[in-house]
């Protein structure tokens, strides 16, 4: 019981006074975590360079919200970090740093979605979730899953970001 408490507090963005030391800090995303990201800081990428390496859905110009900066000579960005991608195709993908150990053969601590937005009152919500997408889904025209096979391609030196804007070095 006192680990969901521990879960539960940890997931709302508090922490147990007497949690020991070497507790997992632990962020679960819902559909309200991600409504404000258009008042995040956000940056404009043309996308991966056309070398024949990605997919035609990986390429493009899109947007990329960020809900906290790390702060200045992280080696990672913190747990509860949040990154949506808006595609220039309308498309909306997100990754947030879920901590605990979560996708530890993949991009490890991340957990990957695929957002939908209503047009007409702007409400985000959760299309899918976790370490790719569902069967019958595609990521970056990859039937397999794509989100980890990417995103750990691009390495542990910037924790599994990709985005040429979002250079732990850069902060």
């Amino acid at each position: 019981m006192r680990n969901l408490a521990l879960v539960l507090l940890a997931a709302c963005g508090g922490s147990a006074p007497d949690a020991p030391a070497d507790a997992p800090d632990v962020f679960l995303a819902f559909s309200s975590s991600f409504q404000p990201y258009q008042t995040w800081t956000h940056f404009h990428s043309e996308g991966p360079p056309d070398d024949g390496t990605y997919s035609a859905d990986v390429l493009g110009p899109r947007e990329q919200y960020i809900s906290q900066l790390p702060p200045s000579g992280s080696t990672a960005f913190p747990v509860g970090t949040m990154i949506v991608e808006v595609r220039h195709t309308g498309v909306i993908f997100a990754g947030a740093k879920h901590g605990g150990d979560f996708n530890p053969t993949g991009a490890h601590d991340w957990e990957w979605f695929e957002l939908l937005q209503d047009p007409s009152s702007q409400v985000v919500s959760i299309k899918w979730r976790g370490v790719g997408p569902p069967a019958g889904e595609m990521y970056g025209g990859d039937p397999n899953g794509g989100c980890n096979a990417c995103h750990t391609a691009c390495g542990l030196n910037n924790d599994y970001v990709c985005s040429s804007q979002l250079q732990l070095a850069s902060f």
